[in-house]
């Protein structure tokens, strides 16, 4: 696998990881209901399971790029979490969210 070809595939499988929780995590900051402790550990395994599933696969189907594959997919789903982390923090301390954030 090319190394653009990987790093770009890892950083959107990354996100992907991240789409299960995500929309979890709107429902409570936006205060709707559905958000509870079950869900939210639903959310958690799925994710898990989904990156893991693609790690699996990507390291059975090449060896090539696999470093690339993995250190993006890692930097995209701790940079979209650093980013609604702060979003978080700035709804528990009664701040509004800027425009575009929903």
């Amino acid at each position: 696998m090319e190394p653009q070809v990987a790093i770009v595939s890892g950083a959107l499988f990354g996100l992907l990881g991240c789409v299960a929780p995500a929309a979890l995590f709107e429902r409570a900051l936006r205060g709707r209901p559905g958000a509870t402790l079950a869900s939210g550990l639903a959310a958690v395994i799925v994710s898990f399971l989904t990156l893991t599933v693609v790690l699996l696969v990507v390291y059975t189907a090449t060896n090539t790029g696999f470093l690339e594959f993995g250190c993006a997919l890692v930097a995209a789903f701790l940079l979209f979490w650093g980013i609604e982390a702060i979003r978080a923090w700035r709804a528990a301390n009664g701040r509004a969210p800027h425009r575009g954030e929903g």
